[in-house]
């Protein structure tokens, strides 16, 4: 309606300045011609729309991912086929399937992807404006993104009915260690929306039995930590560490999990920190998951004090010097000169964190740079993670990370790389721990951040990127709380279908005959 409007106006003022605003009564003809021609014109020029907007028919995203059949429900996904078929006789337009991917695919019988991820099909909707129905159990990893869907969407969650179970939520142990060190394991145990009964846990390394444990029920969703101290045989062997849950409950595919663990007698990496601090420690954690080896690591508690992470042992300063000069990949934080020029200590790869002095102003990650880790990092979202305390820098290589204090001035560099015979990394930053605290999309981005730089500096030069990760827990399997609600969702522009100017010819016709019929008229009356 506003385009016609403009158009209107357009065409009276075109008659107004050929024929004045006030014409004689004689040019009333020829001075509505010209308008009509002049408001015709215009609309085709605005693209004005001819007639009401029919909205197009929405999509439905049916979730495809394991966590269906986390709840021991059995009926929820078949009631889930049933809304989609119902969906689909009331108008719905195709149906898409999303999880770790977006297709377009017949349903499966039961539901097996590894994650929930809506993200893609929400771009895929908002490419062409189409509102979107989704039918899911609930647990969306990025519910964030279903505001931008266009309006008309919704959200059809089907409830599964509640069971008893206990979950291995997480089995937190490093990739490697050193023969005959102890390290500690990290177990997390889950009750589902139901709680769960009591049951026992047991820990095994290779099939041995090295510790067991009861555990009291727990109530929906409660969640019960425990660290078990595991001795590490001093043999050098990759070896299979196993917990187990003696539930017996609704879902056994959630009681289990494993890991490997490589011992060694040399460590694959070294993480040295003269001030630890949450930055160190959740850094630590993610080059523990890059490496494949043991990955030692020291932390200085109080001048001339040094302790070994993990079993917290006294160890002393000459020991962790030796151990920086041996490794393949040293990771020095805080005060990075402690053994002397970093650069002549060792061979190995070098990663130096070098906080700035405390006090400095906010800067916000802005952008990737032209570096060997960009495409790693292409996901990243800059522009909504929590601010950073950034050092001024002129150091040579790639920059790999910018930042901006206050979004938009005084642009530092955040992670420099050099290549070379030995790799080496450059974060003069701190406060990225917030990244990681706040969970989600900003902790994924402080995983990629890390892992591609202990990746790149870990790897041999021009060999690519090192492998990473290792074996752990399917994560759609574990009960967790739904992250989205049945309703209407999304304040997106939706496309419409109303027909517009520019595909009416007749529009175009009526144009140029009121020019012509104007042009004739002008002639009849004498004006020129």
């Amino acid at each position: 309606m506003l385009s016609w409007l403009l158009a209107l106006v357009a065409g009276l003022l075109l008659a107004a300045l050929a024929y004045r605003a006030r014409p004689a009564r004689e040019a009333l003809p020829v001075f509505a011609l010209r308008a009509l021609s002049g408001t015709a014109a215009v609309a085709l020029l605005l693209d004005a729309p001819l007639g009401p907007s029919r909205p197009l028919a929405p999509w439905v995203g049916l979730d495809v991912s394991a966590s269906w059949r986390a709840s021991g429900d059995s009926t929820a996904w078949r009631r889930a086929l049933q809304t989609v078929d119902s969906l689909r006789r009331s108008g719905a337009d195709a149906v898409l399937l999303f999880g770790d991917s977006v297709r377009a695919d017949t349903a499966p019988a039961l539901p097996a992807d590894r994650a929930s991820l809506v993200g893609p099909l929400v771009e895929s909707a908002l490419a062409v404006g189409r509102p979107l129905v989704l039918v899911t159990d609930g647990a969306i990893d990025d519910p964030e993104r279903l505001a931008r869907l266009p309006r008309g969407s919704s959200v059809h969650v089907v409830a599964s009915s509640a069971q008893p179970d206990a979950a291995l939520a997480v089995l937190d142990a490093p990739g490697g260690a050193l023969g005959g060190d102890t390290i500690s394991v990290r177990i997390v145990v889950r009750g589902g929306s139901a709680g769960a009964n009591a049951t026992r846990l047991e820990v095994t390394l290779d099939g041995r039995a090295v510790h067991a444990a009861p555990l009291p029920a727990l109530e929906p969703f409660e969640e019960r930590e425990l660290r078990v101290p595991l001795a590490v045989p001093a043999a050098d062997a990759t070896r299979r560490l196993r917990v187990a849950l003696d539930a017996g409950d609704a879902v056994p595919a959630n009681d289990t999990a494993s890991a490997a663990l490589v011992v060694s007698g040399a460590a694959a990496a070294t993480f040295v920190s003269t001030s630890p601090d949450a930055d160190a420690r959740f850094a630590l954690a993610v080059l523990r998951g890059t490496r494949r080896g043991p990955v030692q690591g020291f932390w200085r508690v109080a001048p001339n004090t040094w302790r070994v992470d993990g079993a917290m042992r006294p160890t002393t300063e000459a020991e962790v010097r030796r151990a920086a000069v041996s490794t393949p990949l040293l990771v020095l934080h805080g005060d990075t000169a402690i053994f002397g020029a970093p650069r002549a200590l060792g061979s190995g790869a070098l990663v130096l964190i070098a906080p700035p002095a405390p006090g400095g102003d906010d800067y916000y990650p802005s952008a990737t740079g032209d570096s060997p880790i960009v495409a790693a990092l292409a996901g990243v979202p800059w522009d909504s993670l929590p601010p950073i305390e950034v050092a001024a820098t002129r150091a040579p290589g790639f920059s790999a990370v910018l930042a901006r204090r206050a979004r938009r001035f005084d642009e530092r560099v955040v992670v420099t790389l050099t290549d070379g015979a030995r790799r080496t990394a450059l974060v003069p930053a701190t406060g990225m721990w917030r990244w990681r605290m706040r969970g989600g999309r900003t902790a994924d981005a402080f995983n990629a951040m890390w892992g591609s730089i202990f990746d790149w500096v870990g790897a041999e030069p021009n060999a690519g990127p090192s492998p990473a990760g290792r074996g752990g827990l399917a994560r759609e399997w574990v009960p967790r709380r739904p992250t989205v609600t049945s309703g209407d969702i999304g304040d997106g522009v939706p496309l419409d279908r109303a027909p517009r100017a520019l595909g009416a010819w007749w529009l175009a016709l009526v144009a140029i005959a009121a020019l012509c019929a104007e042009w004739l008229l002008r002639r009849r009356i004498g004006l020129r």
